[in-house]
């Protein structure tokens, strides 16, 4: 059981050290793995969406002059 463990711990920093090289961010291997999980994840359940836009915020051309008034300014 221990030499599973140590395999798959020794796999695992493998491929972590060479997935961190350029070589993996170009290659055929990973466009091809994350082709496959496009098609996949809907399957599961796991669908892409678009990010929704912020909107855009409304500002006026000049300040406000006078303060507006609030529930304290009327008590008066």
């Amino acid at each position: 059981m221990a030499v599973l463990l140590v395999a798959l711990v020794a796999g695992f920093l493998t491929f972590y050290r060479h997935s961190r090289t350029p070589e993996w961010g170009e290659s055929g291997t990973r466009k091809a793995v994350l082709r496959l999980m496009v098609v996949l994840g809907p399957i599961f359940g796991m669908q892409y969406r678009e990010p929704r836009p912020d909107l855009p915020a409304v500002t006026s051309v000049e300040p406000n002059k006078e303060p507006l008034l609030t529930m304290r300014d009327d008590e008066d």
